[in-house]
C-alpha cells in the first residue's frame, strides 16, 4: 500500500529538481524556448508555494520517491532495478547478521518477504566506501529497517545514531522478548565482529 503523503512529495520533489535548474542556470540556453522557460518558472513557484504550506517537511521525507523492482541480498541489502539500472541500497541504521551466521538466511527471507510485491521507496542518508546508498526503505506503509530490529532479525547499528530514530527502543523490545537473533540472550557474536573474524570485509552483492 502506497502512503499517501508520497505522490506530493514526489511533486515537491519534481518541483525543486526544476527550481534548481532554474537558480543553477540564470541565464540559460539562449536557444532555449519560452515555452521551457515558463515550465521551470511555474515549478519554481509552485516549489515555494508547497514548502510554505510544509507539505515538504511531512513526517515521511524519502530522498527518492519512486517505486522500484528489488532483489534482496541478505537481512540489510538490497539491489533496486529501474528500467535495468541497478543500485546498491544498504538498510541504515540496522546491522543484519550475515548469511552465515544464526538467522542470517531467515533475515534474508523475512526483508524479502517484507519488499515483495510492494512499491519500494527510500530515504537515502548519504553514500558509503562501496558506493551503497544508506537509507530507510519504505515498503507497504512500513519502514521496513525498523521492522527488521523489531523481530530480533538485525542490530540497532550505532554508528549512524544521529539519523536512527527510534532504533534503540526497538532492539531493547526485542531482547527483552528473546526474538529471533536474541532468543538466547544478548551475549552473541555481532555481524561486525564475524566480519572481522572471517575477514568479510567487502560487499558481495
Amino acid at each position: 500500500m502506497r502512503s499517501a503523503a508520497l505522490p506530493y512529495l514526489f511533486s515537491v520533489k519534481r518541483c525543486m529538481i526544476n527550481l534548481y535548474i532554474l537558480l543553477a542556470n540564470p541565464l540559460l540556453n539562449p536557444l532555449l524556448s519560452l515555452k521551457y522557460l515558463s515550465k521551470y518558472l511555474f515549478s519554481a513557484i509552485l516549489a515555494v508555494i508547497l514548502m510554505s504550506i510544509g507539505v515538504a517537511n511531512m513526517a515521511i521525507a524519502p530522498a527518492w520517491a519512486a517505486p522500484y523492482a528489488v532483489r534482496v541480498f541478505d537481512g540489510d541489502n538490497i539491489t533496486l532495478v529501474d528500467r535495468g539500472i541497478k543500485t546498491k541500497v544498504h538498510l541504515a541504521c540496522i546491522d543484519a547478521p550475515e548469511l552465515l551466521q544464526d538467522e542470517g538466511q531467515h533475515a534474508r527471507k523475512v526483508l524479502d518477504n517484507i519488499l515483495k510485491d510492494e512499491e519500494i521507496y527510500i530515504r537515502v542518508f548519504n553514500k558509503d566506501k562501496f558506493g551503497r546508498y544508506n537509507a530507510e526503505v519504505l515498503a507497504g506503509g512500513q519502514n521496513a529497517n525498523k521492522v527488521m530490529v523489531s523481530l530480533g532479525l538485525a542490530h540497532y547499528d550505532r554508528l549512524q545514531e544521529k539519523d536512527c530514530q527510534g532504533y534503540a527502543e526497538l532492539e531493547l523490545k526485542a531482547q527483552s522478548e528473546h526474538l529471533g537473533i536474541w532468543v538466547k540472550g544478548t551475549d552473541i557474536v555481532s555481524p561486525s565482529q564475524f566480519r572481522r573474524d572471517n575477514k568479510l570485509l567487502g560487499v558481495g552483492y
